[in-house]
């Protein structure tokens, strides 16, 4: 990740972009009177790191990094984010399988992160965690513990993929259904593949090809199963820039003129186009000019929200992603810092459970 961000740095010219101001321009410089909402940040509780080393590392390859409250308020205001809304990456508690040691781990990391943000109210919100969603009635009764008894979170994070399910599975549905009862707002994660080799080319982990792939046959599956028409009540935000969706959506929608793909369809062309536009998109490690483009092709600027991915994304590589964002933001003011904060604040922080 460091030398992908170095390369950036070196083929986009952006080293003095992020230490030095230039007249006219957005810079890093400028940060300091934002107030965005960093929409896509991590925690790594003790009892998760604990897990995941249980199990003998992170399955999808990529190492866990070390993590700690200051250096998340540092990651914060190095990069002009006056909140922060942590939630848990990928494995998540999957990793300690569907039975009674994820829910008790679930249970753990909701407390743990509920405790973090009565710390730090001002800075910071959390997105509750979810056991293995085939555990459907841990998952369940952990729905109603956040909405209807502990009620501190903004919303529920969940995984791309559970096991060989997609989120849009049927047996998924009584989550779904509850989901919708209580208009949630729900971050979509990706989740580990169970993909094969493991590394490509011998060393890449699932993050950096794979994941954007997983987000990208999770949002499609939510919405050609009719999840999403199902679901109207529920927000949705879709992690690094939607993945591949936008450069792909339109071959899904194409898709739907082969009578055979679209006889076993319930969605029409425009409901699918409707529904990609609806979900929200955080642009954590999606700065680069073709994301942000191609995400004002699938949607509309005031679906756009602000990510960093830290800690799993070193402070080197998060700047270099700001700083792209903020060359393209100077040209494109529909999509400008203060768009981004209002859409948090409209669709985030006015969603505190209570």
């Amino acid at each position: 990740m460091i030398l992908f961000f170095a390369i950036h740095l070196i083929l986009f010219g952006l080293g003095e972009a992020i230490t030095e101001s230039q007249p006219g321009k957005l810079t890093s410089c400028d940060l300091a009177s934002w107030t965005l909402t960093n929409t896509h940040i991590h925690a790594i509780p003790p009892a998760y790191a604990a897990a995941i080393a249980a199990t003998g590392g992170d399955p999808s390859g990529f190492p866990t990094p070390d993590w700690s409250l200051n250096g998340t308020l540092a990651s914060l205001d190095q990069v002009g984010s006056a909140r922060g809304i942590l939630s848990i990456s990928s494995p998540g508690v999957p990793i300690a399988g569907t039975g009674k040691a994820a829910r008790k781990l679930c249970r753990e990391l909701n407390i743990y992160m509920e405790g973090l943000v009565r710390q730090i109210p001002s800075r910071l919100d959390f997105f509750a965690a979810l056991p293995d969603w085939r555990d459907v009635n841990g998952t369940l009764a952990e729905i109603e513990w956040i909405f209807c008894i502990q009620k501190r979170a903004v919303g529920v994070g969940f995984y791309t993929g559970y096991g060989d399910k997609l989120p849009g599975d049927p047996m998924f549905k009584p989550i779904w259904d509850r989901l919708e009862q209580l208009k949630a707002l729900t971050f979509m994660h990706p989740g580990v593949m169970e993909v094969k080799p493991l590394y490509i080319g011998g060393f890449l982990p699932q993050a950096i090809v794979d994941f954007p792939q997983q987000t990208t046959r999770a949002a499609v599956d939510l919405v050609l199963s009719g999840t999403r028409s199902r679901t109207p009540n529920v927000d949705m935000i879709l992690s690094h820039a939607g993945g591949t969706l936008p450069f792909i959506s339109e071959r899904v929608v194409g898709s739907l003129i082969v009578p055979q793909i679209a006889n076993s369809a319930t969605v029409n062309i425009a409901q699918v186009a409707s529904e990609f536009a609806r979900y929200y998109y955080d642009i954590a490690l999606g700065g680069t000019s073709t994301q942000l483009n191609g995400l004002l092709d699938i949607t509309s600027p005031s679906h756009v929200l602000m990510g960093s991915d830290y800690p799993y994304t070193p402070q080197i590589g998060i700047q270099a992603d700001q700083a792209l964002y903020l060359a393209w933001a100077a040209t494109h003011p529909q999509m400008g810092p203060e768009v981004l904060t209002a859409n948090a604040k409209r669709e985030i922080l006015a969603r505190r459970i209570t």
